[in-house]
């Protein structure tokens, strides 16, 4: 039977912040829902998830605790990242990585595989699990895909898939932010421990150009999925 994330598909929580992104995580289902029942992005990906893949957070926690609300954009860094795992219990031969985003506001998104380490390096990613304690996790290279909407010239997507996010709803009642891009990793990841009970991090990074972000309470959602292939 296919296993679901807690956190509902098509349910947004929000709250009042300077800049909000909605994140909701689904794992091992072939269909889930953009807004409605009836958008489905397995349609545009074509992953089929037979056994039980999850997605959790650092130190394989639910993935109820990765909190993207509140992104202070007026941090020198211009980015802030978030530690997500992807494990099973089961046999997994290779799964694909699905991220998908509106573009109110003029982030970039970044998936990176992730290394736990025992003790904090000066690149580490801390995540404070629930019982305080710290974990560190360090980039290990950026997973390689792509879009596949993106309209190179704007950066928003193109309309290719607005008939599957959007059902017969025409596109001169959307506005053009509200269209998501869908990104996909490419080629398909082999989990780093072979046959059952895997478990690979990653590091979601958001970053952005202060010339181009501003504190005007946009809110943005992002879908992040993992399936089989």
């Amino acid at each position: 039977m296919n296993k679901k994330s807690d956190i509902k598909p098509g349910i947004m929580r929000t709250v009042n912040a300077v800049v909000l992104l909605a994140l909701i995580l689904t794992a091992a289902v072939t269909a889930f829902a953009w807004f409605t029942n009836e958008r489905k992005l397995d349609t545009i990906t074509k992953i089929n998830s037979p056994v039980a893949l999850t997605i959790g957070a650092g130190a394989k926690e639910d993935s109820s605790n990765i909190d993207m609300g509140g992104i202070d954009i007026s941090d020198a860094s211009g980015k802030k990242s978030f530690v997500f795992c992807v494990y099973s219990d089961e046999s997994v031969g290779k799964y694909k990585i699905q991220l998908a985003h509106t573009t109110n506001i003029a982030f970039t998104y970044t998936i990176y595989a992730a290394n736990e380490g025992e003790t904090a390096l000066p690149d580490s990613v801390v995540y404070v699990d629930r019982s305080d304690v710290s974990h560190y996790y360090t980039k290990s290279g950026a997973l390689s895909g792509g879009y596949l909407n993106m309209d190179e010239n704007t950066g928003i997507a193109n309309g290719t898939y607005h008939e599957k996010t959007y059902g017969a709803y025409g596109s001169q009642f959307v506005q053009k932010n509200a269209e998501p891009l869908y990104w996909q990793s490419s080629p398909a990841i082999t989990p780093a421990a072979a046959g059952n009970m895997f478990t690979d991090y990653y590091i979601l990074e958001v970053s952005w150009d202060s010339d181009k972000v501003t504190n005007n309470k946009e809110t943005d959602m992002v879908y992040l999925t993992a399936g089989m292939v």
